[in-house]
């Protein structure tokens, strides 16, 4: 629901998390993680931090809950199964029967309020656009839901129902209609429930300090398996070094290791295992097609040239330590939906300057020319307050006039970065992007979809076939269809470079080495492991009834 919030932070996740260990954390059966800044609320049609979106999932129970492949799991959804009928417009939604923490029923009147609240215009995180592909919503008896659609949408299941579609309580929130501003403004400022929520998932909150640490227990309501722990506590540390020594002293039980000190992790004391995962959100320079000054960046041979011209590989090894992996189009090979036939642009200054020469960009002076123009681009960054992005910047820059393109770097804090970023100030901008489960670059690359028409084409880019593919793939009728789009989307997305495509993140933590049941899922709003009522000790007995 939130996804456009929280893809504005994607670059200061990177470099997330952030006591020592009190009374109330000490006991050395209860595993203790941790990050740089608690949850501000509880609420997720409202709050928009990953720490808040990572206790969410463990204390509600989603609609449809992803696993690692980005693919349904069943087993902990709320919805046991869905049906789509009608040409791909109707959804028939079959609820598992569940229990809110207050022991009322949690039901098909939930799920429709809650799916109505999230699309207000007045709520604050607001929806994902595509539940505004929906025709009607209603509850057909308690345990079934039917949404219709205006025309199909194969995105819809995983990036409308599936992506953080957390039910709410209607008989505690639903004070007004879920479409009025009434509504809106209550649930907005409701900040009793924001911290004291009612519950539905493995896990219940059974103690929370604001700002300084938060303890889970089993929630004896929870429809399904228990968890596995009893407890799980989450602190809250002012930096990373500080987490850093009270993990060396055994404080601290798991964390984040961010790229720039995935190298040092070794220093680390204690009993400990390092794990290593892919992660949905991916980095390329986005070029201003719009921008007068940069007409030449109109030129596929120049952006094909840009793309040989860039060492990813050493980015990726000599930059992220290992913590990324190379990105040749718009998808990471990762994905379930990816293309293994898009092309690949290895590390190649001297095709760079081929495709160059034979464009008619002579050398001159150590910049290219044609027809009185120059080669000379900005680079902007949220270098100033990310050392990851400026010394990427740096990197670039050097590979770039090395191939006969001057590029002027401009590193700025995060917060004008963004504001510049989403009003198009920049010729050539430094992006990160969470991307949805299902791939729907529609926002991102459809013609019409610039900022003055509501979308994210921030770059001005513009290619029919591109828009034919990209609607073709969102709005087909059935699977096979949708899947050859998106296929032929990828492989000439890869060919004709709306971005010069760098790499996808990688996240890593230090884990106890006997700690397993991790969800190492590339969708984590939080760069920590998932799946928290499955983490269990190796070696001893898991509880009866719970998930092996």
């Amino acid at each position: 629901m939130k996804r456009g919030i929280v893809a504005l932070l994607a670059l200061a996740l990177l470099t997330s998390c952030g006591g020592a260990r009190t009374a109330e954390t000490r006991d050395p059966n209860l595993i203790v993680t941790a990050w740089i800044a608690g949850p501000a609320g509880l609420n997720p049609v409202t709050s928009i931090s990953s720490s808040s979106t990572m206790v969410e999932h463990l204390i509600y129970t989603p609609l449809i809950d992803l696993g690692a492949n980005m693919l349904p799991r069943w087993s902990t959804s709320l919805a046991r199964k869905v049906d789509i009928t009608e040409g791909g417009t109707r959804y028939v939604v079959h609820l598992r029967k569940a229990r809110w923490s207050d022991g009322v029923p949690l039901d098909a009147n939930d799920v429709v309020f809650t799916i109505r609240l999230s699309i207000n215009p007045n709520i604050i995180a607001g929806s994902t656009s595509d539940f505004t592909l929906m025709r009607s919503i209603r509850a057909l008896d308690p345990q079934t839901v039917e949404i219709r659609l205006r025309s199909p949408s194969p995105p819809f299941l995983l990036n409308a129902l599936a992506n953080d579609t957390y039910p709410l309580p209607k008989h505690v929130l639903g004070k007004f209609s879920p479409d009025s501003k009434a509504e809106a403004d209550f649930v907005n400022t409701d900040s009793a429930y924001n911290q004291n929520p009612l519950v539905s998932g493995p896990f219940r909150i059974e103690r929370n300090v604001s700002n300084a640490y938060m303890v889970l227990g089993r929630n004896p309501n929870y429809w399904g398996r228990p968890s596995i722990l009893p407890e799980i506590a989450f602190r809250v540390y002012p930096q990373q070094d500080s987490l850093y020594a009270a993990v060396d002293a055994g404080e601290v039980d798991v964390t984040d290791i961010p790229p720039n000190l995935w190298r040092v992790r070794k220093r680390l004391r204690g009993d400990y295992r390092f794990v290593n995962w892919p992660w949905n959100v991916t980095f390329y320079l986005l070029p201003n097609f719009r921008d007068p000054h940069i007409a030449f960046i109109k030129e596929r041979a120049v952006r094909q040239a840009m793309m040989y011209a860039l060492n990813r590989r050493f980015i990726i090894d000599g930059i992220m330590s290992g913590q990324a992996d190379i990105l040749n189009g718009p998808l990471p090979s990762f994905s379930p939906y990816y293309d293994p036939k898009v092309v690949r642009y290895g590390y190649d200054p001297a095709k760079a300057r081929a495709l160059l020469e034979a464009a008619g960009w002579h050398l001159q002076n150590g910049v290219r020319i044609k027809n009185g123009a120059a080669l000379r681009i900005t680079l902007t960054t949220g270098g100033a307050t990310d050392a990851i992005a400026s010394n990427i910047a740096e990197l670039i820059q050097e590979n770039l006039r090395a191939v006969g393109i001057d590029c002027t770097l401009q590193n700025e804090e995060l917060q004008t970065f963004f504001d510049d970023l989403h009003h198009s100030r920049f010729q050539l901008a430094l992006r990160g992007r969470i991307l949805s489960p299902y791939p729907d670059d529609y926002q991102s690359f459809g013609s019409e979809q610039t900022r003055e028409n509501g979308g994210y084409n921030l770059g001005y880019y513009s290619n029919p076939q591109i828009d034919r593919l990209i609607e073709s793939a969102r709005s087909a009728k059935d699977p096979a269809t949708a899947r050859a789009a998106l296929d032929r989307y990828q492989e000439l997305a890869a060919i004709d470079v709306p971005a010069i495509f760098l790499y996808s993140n990688r996240l890593g933590a230090v884990v106890p080495s006997d700690l397993e049941g991790l969800g190492l899922t590339p969708l984590a709003p939080a760069a920590l492991p998932m799946d928290l009522q499955f983490w269990h000790r190796a070696g001893k007995p898991i509880a009866s009834g719970a998930p092996r």
